[in-house]
Order: C-alpha cells, then structure tokens, then sequence
C-alpha cells in the first residue's frame, strides 16, 4: 500500500512541477526543461526530479534556475495538491538518454566495421 501512495504522488509531483515549470516559473533559463522522472522517499520527504535539456544549453545554468526556483515550486506544491507534508525538491540531471545515445553510437560502429555480427 505505500508503494503505491509513493507512486502515486510521485506522479502528481510529475504532472504539477511540469505544469508549473511551463506556465508559472519565469527564469528564462529553465524555459527549455523537460522533467523525465520524480521518485519519493518512502516517508514522501524527499523528490529526487530527473530533468533534460536540449544538447547545447548550459545545465549549470539551468540548475542553478531550478535551485532558485525550488522555493516557488514547493508553494505551488503546497496549493495544488493535497499533502500534510511538501516533500525537499532534488534535481538531478537526467543522463540516461545520452548515455543510451552513446552505445547506439558505439554498437553502429562496430557494425560498421564488421567486428559485430547481424543478428
């Protein structure tokens, strides 16, 4: 049961913090950001939120303007959704998608060079 509640507000966490990141933050510098993921502590506590960006923005840059933002997005937190308690908001940047870009590249490489037999 509190996998599930854990699940469950990790996906309100999702859809709110995206919402509010498009319509509501105006730092410029976290305009472009996707949110890929939210995982929850088993007390709520804590959100762990996974983020991209396009390949040639600064992502120092754009955390820094989520860090700055954090405040704000746990008040909105606090008025659109109903917990006793709004949960510290950690952003991480979310690498998996390069990381699998990385090995499509390596894998058609040896493809390529014939090292890797067709399958």
């Amino acid at each position: 049961m509190a996998k599930h509640r854990q699940q469950k507000v990790a996906h309100e966490l999702l859809r709110t913090l995206s919402t509010a990141l498009m319509e509501d933050v105006k730092d410029p510098r976290v305009a472009l950001v996707s949110l890929t993921d939210v995982s929850v502590s088993a007390d709520l506590s804590v959100a762990s939120v996974r983020w991209l960006c396009p390949k040639d923005e600064d992502k120092k840059e754009i955390m820094a303007g989520l860090v700055k933002a954090t405040p704000f997005l746990r008040s909105l937190i606090a008025d659109r959704l109903a917990l006793r308690r709004v949960p510290m908001l950690n952003f991480y940047y979310d690498d998996a998608y390069e990381n699998g870009q990385k090995i499509s590249d390596l894998l058609a490489q040896l493809r390529a060079s014939g090292q890797m037999g067709e399958e």
